[in-house]
């Protein structure tokens, strides 16, 4: 069979049927392969900037590998920011890049570039299919890598003339090597830490979801009554949010995080290799601290550890819990430790964003999130209704994923309403993303939250000098977020106070029917009310 062939059959036996691309002339042969099987489906986006988020946000929907396909050296330019932000998030992405035709290079043809250290920088490996000899093997080896934890990218360069050679080869499921539970000794260690502490409490991150982990986690801290706090910059959120054990977010700053959990005299870090935070402040973490995870290149943030295992955090905290049950003579009794909802009282002709997320929230309660909000992103979080594995945002810190994300997420979970909660100013990028949202026939409904401003930004530069800048507006020109709706067949409705917004959460009913941008235009004076977490 040719090698394209071979690729597609090897992805299929490994359960993808869905890749994602901006394909150009070195795509040709695998989109040829595409359509003479008649299996799988190839999502066209408009660019590798939306390509890349939507290949992102369609794994995390599903909890599953994602795979995306980019042309050539400019193509992986295009898409590095994003690979990176899946890096951050321990997505599991196999990233085929169209190589220059081998007969071509010694002449530096155009497109042409160094493809292995250009990704290198933002995958966890790299492999390139040199020749017949070693095609099947190299595709079987970056499937097991991308497959193998600790997640991320991995990068397969296919160059277009190789894909039409014919190998004598079968394509089968790829067995990746897997991280085994704790053992006895060390499960028995841990139980007695946390039942001889006094407070304890978890910090979860990523891989808590990429390990299958969540419910596991919760029944642990639900039977010690311990909290989970949801490590800083997290890229969806580890632990059910209606889970008397959820605390909410770390907020990304040392010193918050310090005052946060001084009162916790034992703390266990559920995946995570550090801390990501944003403006500094001093960290101080005396406490006893416990690490599990999948990351030999942990960093301790503060001190060290006292313990810390590469586990399985499925299996671990299954093992731990059942030596918990075995010294505690009964659960102990369960205590809310999410904080209190902060919402701004009534006030006439004010429409007030925090009021306007926690209404979103309380009309989409069984939605998907994905959540760029900019300066809202803790109004968000603080509404939250949402289970394990439901709400997600970039976790890197670089915007404009989240709309092109939402859109693969769309497509992962077309059984699910997914919501976008979008700033203005992300929503401008790869907002070529709606094309191929209205391409797919998706029912998406992207909240584009419209206040003229870079208001994070603002809040940073207010923090450090004092004041805001001229520079983080987005206006002139007032952007008009119905042409943008109207240039890719997409519904839009605006709404400009809290009545419009609730006559159109009455009329959505939960469930919009058509991909919908729905624009809610606020005074940039009016700050969130949860926006001091922010930093």
């Amino acid at each position: 069979m040719k090698i394209a062939d071979y690729l597609l059959q090897t992805l299929e036996c490994c359960g993808v049927d869905t890749v994602f691309g901006n394909p150009g002339t070195t795509e040709i042969p695998l989109l040829r392969s595409f359509e003479r099987r008649g299996r799988g489906r190839y999502v066209v986006a408009l660019s590798e900037v939306a390509a890349v988020p939507m290949a992102d946000g369609f794994a995390r929907a599903r909890r599953g590998l994602g795979v995306v396909n980019l042309h050539v050296a400019p193509g992986l330019g295009n898409g590095m920011g994003a690979l990176y932000t899946a890096g951050i998030a321990r997505t599991p992405l196999l990233v085929l890049i169209g190589g220059q035709d081998r007969r071509l290079l010694h002449t530096a043809p155009i497109l042409y570039g160094p493809l292995e250290r250009m990704a290198g920088s933002v995958c966890k490996t790299v492999l390139r299919l040199d020749s017949e000899h070693d095609a099947a093997a190299n595709v079987r080896n970056a499937m097991r890598a991308v497959l193998t934890p600790p997640f991320g990218p991995v990068a397969l360069v296919c160059p277009p003339d190789l894909l039409e050679h014919e190998i004598d080869a079968i394509a089968v499921a790829v067995e990746p090597a897997r991280l085994g539970g704790l053992g006895a000794a060390c499960a028995d260690d841990l139980a007695q830490r946390l039942c001889r502490a006094r407070n304890p409490a978890f910090v979860a991150a990523e891989e808590v979801h990429w390990h299958d982990a969540a419910g596991a986690l919760r029944e642990l801290a639900e039977q010690l009554s311990a909290p989970v706090y949801v490590a800083p910059y997290t890229g969806l959120l580890p632990v059910d949010a209606a889970s008397s054990a959820f605390a909410g977010y770390l907020s990304p700053s040392f010193g918050s995080i310090g005052a946060r959990l001084v009162d916790h005299d034992l703390l266990v870090f559920a995946g995570g290799r550090t801390l990501r935070t944003t403006l500094y402040s001093p960290l101080d973490l005396p406490q006893d601290k416990i690490w599990l995870g999948d990351d030999p290149m942990l960093l301790a943030p503060a001190g060290e550890y006292a313990a810390a295992h590469l586990v399985d955090l499925r299996a671990a905290f299954t093992r731990i819990g059942a030596a918990v049950a075995e010294r505690l003579p009964a659960q102990r009794p369960a205590r809310r430790h999410r904080p209190e909802l902060m919402l701004p009282s009534a006030t006439a002709g004010v429409f007030h964003p925090t009021a306007a997320v926690h209404a979103l929230a309380q009309a989409f309660p069984d939605a998907i999130v994905f959540d760029e909000a900019g300066l809202s992103t803790s109004d968000v979080r603080q509404s939250l209704t949402c289970n394990a594995g439901d709400y997600f945002t970039n976790g890197s810190g670089g915007i404009g994923w989240g709309l092109a994300a939402a859109v693969g997420g769309a497509i992962a979970r077309d059984d699910r309403q997914v919501v976008a909660i979008i700033g203005d100013g992300s929503a401008l990028y790869a907002s070529e993303a709606l094309w191929s949202a209205a391409h797919q026939g998706t029912r998406l409904l992207l909240v584009v939250l419209s206040n003229r401003r870079y208001a994070t930004l603002n809040a940073a530069a207010t923090k450090l000098t004092g004041a805001a800048m001229k520079a983080f507006t987005l206006e002139p020109p007032v952007l008009d977020f119905s042409g943008l709706a109207a240039l890719y067949g997409w519904e839009f409705v605006r709404a400009r106070g809290q009545d419009e917004l609730d006559t159109t959460l009455r009329r959505f009913d939960g469930r919009v029917r058509h991909n919908t941008v729905f624009e809610l235009v606020f005074d940039p004076a009016t700050v969130p009310v949860a926006a001091a977490r922010h930093f």
